[in-house]
């Protein structure tokens, strides 16, 4: 070995503080992106709590879901997409509205209609109203129609432009395309009108004196057709120009995507045995008269899987039924006037909240991939009873095909009993679409979604959880072992623990051809059949070595078409070989879906609960793979806890790092293997393997020295004081690397850079000045 010195200034590239847990996307604040900016006269804060509204500083706001603008309820769930029809993917994740945007990408990026906010103030001269959209690409591509109900007796239900009956009775209609605006069927002045296409805003100004009154106001979105001027009609099909979904022979339906004022969307699922064999028997009807007898006397057709997916559903049937009504507003004027604050409220439950991301990835929604693309993403947060801050956190990922709202509608016994617990909040992101494996934006999703979530709930970092179902699953085990310094546990059901189902079959040895991962059912343009892997699919068998100190329970079933139960085997029997700790139990009787449709988890929520993160342990196992890092959106994974910075040879797949510092003594657990039967929450073989403490003769040390491993490794930072070592006195280093590599040992002031040749080596290490003095003494 040979050390090189830095002393004072460091030099360009040299660490400057320990390394934090996680990546930079989960510190700081949060960015203001262009929706969400004020202009003139508008000064209050968004709420970003969707299906809720508040008065602050003199304004009026309610905040609408996003994502949510999927019109009518046109068909069942069985029936399919129309022709020609470009949308989200996910089975349980499908709206319950079936409207589909024009194919002019363009121009509605297949979102130009989604609300994402509503405001109002009154002004001297009259009132003026701010809608914000989630997209905009074009200044007249949606349009927004407001019905006002002053109290009269007379209003008036049809509100014309093309919009039809509504069921809500309005005294006025305010109807904007952005760049014009009518009020009751009159034009209004030039300057009345503003739209910002940079914000996604449109705001108009009526000539309407409410004084101290309250006022209804009800709110509709579309698309603006100006040749018409009206909304745009939909068509059973879409084309370029025309949105579709309007089921063939079946009446019109009102050209609406979205409306606003909805306080109460429900959650409900329909997978029951029932649910199921009615679906497959629409199915299997053709000719629908099958269906319209069954009608008379069983009306138990599920219009989806689940009610809420996209909280849209009460939404979709009230447009279904053109009638509005239940969903307004009632704005009392007095109180803007006084400027009265009256703030959105916090409670146990569910929530569906928005985050900025700091990162552009594009507008709108990308059917092609299955991507989120707007700055505002969606996230479900549920808050437990007598929440006691800081708290727990469980972060829960959702399967293939999900949405952040999948444990709110299919699984909300897993949501209450792992946040009742031990008083966590559980965070469930959207992960920026159906499937995309929580990798780059995926994985940026999760973090950026917990930083926000911090800004309105202390959260407690040590401890920290990760769960998830099915390809949920996969991402505990992914995030668990990019991020060990993170979560004190991971629990991971039905999860297969590679993304390639023959890599995992095979515990690694062979991959699926790249004809089907990356063309067929995958790939950079998505799947040519179905988009089922995202590009370059990952494995989390190559990094099990990283969860030394991250217990991990693995439910998995032995009638799982899906996830043969051999690959997460292949998975424990890794998990085994390192000697850490795991819990694998194996359901001989359940499938696939049946563990959620049950909804029952005795045990976990008491393994999740004693959870607690390891900060700086005296032993850290790291493998760093370069592929599975993003470092275009801040996502590079190269260490955890006093570990980082690790560079993985030119020519190797991968580096691997394990140091042990000798500070406190070490010993190796004695390991315990165990095998049982369990009968909860249904019967189950468990086997897996914990920790005791090492009897005193096989500890050694204590000693002021680092032992470290190098695999494929070219360049690692470590951390002294973190490791528990002191810096005043000679430090020793013992080094077995298989080929030349540059340690890097950095304290709080200095960084000293020793080269390793390969084979075993030591050195003595002089870190700081009065070391320096005493060994020159000595």
């Amino acid at each position: 070995m040979s050390q090189k010195r830095r002393n004072g200034d460091r030099a360009e590239g040299s660490p400057s503080s320990p390394p934090r847990p996680g990546p930079d996307a989960l510190y700081g604040p949060n960015p203001t992106p262009p929706q969400l900016e004020n202009g003139e006269g508008w000064d209050a804060d968004p709420l970003l709590v969707s299906g809720h509204d508040a008065y602050r500083d003199g304004e009026y706001l309610y905040q609408d879901y996003v994502y949510d603008d999927h019109g009518a309820d046109t068909r069942r769930f069985t029936a399919g997409s129309p022709s020609n029809a470009d949308s989200l993917g996910g089975i349980l994740s499908q709206p319950t509205g079936d409207l589909h945007y024009p194919n002019d990408g363009e121009r509605y990026s297949y979102n130009g209609a989604d609300l994402l906010e509503f405001r109002a103030r009154p002004t001297a001269e009259g009132v003026v109203y701010r809608i914000t959209l989630n997209t905009m690409l074009e200044p007249d591509a949606a349009a927004i129609a407001i019905g006002i109900d002053t109290g009269g007796s007379d209003g008036r239900t049809d509100w014309g432009h093309g919009l039809g009956e509504l069921g809500a009775p309005v005294d006025h209609v305010l109807v904007t395309w952005g760049t014009g605006a009518e009020l009751d069927g009159e034009p209004l002045e030039d300057d009345r009108v503003t739209v910002d296409v940079r914000r996604n805003q449109i705001e108009v100004e009526v000539p309407l004196e409410p004084a101290d009154e309250t006022w209804r106001h009800y709110c509709v979105t579309g698309l603006w057709n100006d040749d018409d001027g009206e909304f745009r009609q939909v068509a059973v099909s879409p084309d370029e120009e025309t949105p579709g979904g309007l089921k063939r022979g079946s009446q019109n339906v009102p050209p609406v995507f979205n409306v606003g004022f909805r306080f109460d969307e429900p959650y409900d699922r329909h997978v029951g045995a029932l649910d199921i064999g009615r679906g497959l028997f629409d199915v299997l009807d053709v000719t629908g008269i099958g269906h319209n007898l069954l009608d008379l006397v069983w009306d138990r057709s599920a219009r989806v899987l689940g009610e809420g997916n996209w909280r849209e559903h009460a939404q979709s049937l009230a447009l279904a039924n053109r009638d509005i009504s239940r969903f307004y507003a009632d704005i009392d004027f007095q109180r803007l006037r006084e400027g009265t604050t009256d703030d959105a409220s916090f409670e146990a439950g569910f929530h569906s909240l928005l985050y900025p991301s700091r990162y552009y990835l594009g507008e709108g929604v990308d059917p092609d991939h299955d991507v989120l693309e707007g700055r505002i993403q969606p996230y479900n947060v549920y808050v437990p009873e007598n929440l006691d801050e800081p708290a727990p956190m469980v972060l829960l990922l959702h399967s293939l095909g999900g949405a952040y709202t999948q444990y709110a509608v299919y699984m909300p016994n897993l949501v209450k009993q792992l946040a009742e617990a031990h008083g966590a909040v559980v965070l469930m992101p959207q992960a920026r679409g159906p499937g995309r494996w929580y990798k780059r934006e995926a994985e940026l999703d999760i973090f950026e979604a917990w930083r926000d979530l911090e800004t309105r709930v202390e959260i407690d970092r040590s401890r920290v959880t990760i769960s998830g179902y099915s390809m949920g699953g996969f991402g505990t085990c992914m995030l668990a072992a990019q991020c060990p310094d993170l979560f004190g546990r991971g629990f991971s059901v039905v999860g297969p623990p590679s993304e390639d189902p023959i890599e995992g079959l095979t515990g690694g040895l062979l991959k699926a051809p790249s004809k089907l991962t990356n063309d067929l059912f995958g790939g950079e343009g998505g799947g040519d059949v179905l988009n089922v892997f995202a590009q370059d699919p990952e494995s989390a068998l190559e990094i099990t070595d990283n969860l030394r100190h991250v217990p991990m329970l693995i439910w998995n079933t032995v009638g799982d078409p899906l996830v043969p139960v051999l690959s997460p085997e292949n998975y424990a029997r890794k998990l085994r070989r390192h000697g850490y700790r795991y819990q694998f139990d194996v359901f001989p009787v359940a499938t696939h879906l049946s563990l959620g449709i049950r909804d029952q988890w005795d045990r976990a929520p008491e393994f999740i609960a004693r959870g607690k993160v390891i900060r700086n342990p005296r032993r850290v196992t790291y493998r760093q793979v370069p592929e599975l890092d993003h470092p275009e959106v801040g996502l590079v994974h190269d260490g955890a806890y006093w570990v980082s910075d690790i560079v993985t040879q030119d020519g190797e797949d991968a580096g691997l790092v394990d140091a042990l510092s000798l500070a406190d003594g070490y010993g190796d657990p004695n390991l315990r293997r165990f095998r049982r039967v369990g009968q909860t929450p249904q019967r189950h073989l468990s086997r897996g393997l914990q920790w005791e403490q090492p009897d005193i003769d096989q500890r050694r040390g204590p000693e002021n020295a680092l032992e470290v491993t190098l695999e494929g490794v070219a360049e690692a930072t470590l951390w002294v004081e973190e490791a528990g070592l002191d810096t005043d006195t000679e430090l020793t280093l013992r080094v077995d690397s298989d080929s030349e590599a540059t340690l890097t040992l950095a304290t709080a002031f200095d960084t000293h850079e020793i080269e390793v040749s390969e084979g075993e080596s030591t050195e003595t290490v002089v870190l700081d000045d009065e070391a320096e003095k005493k060994a020159a003494a000595a």
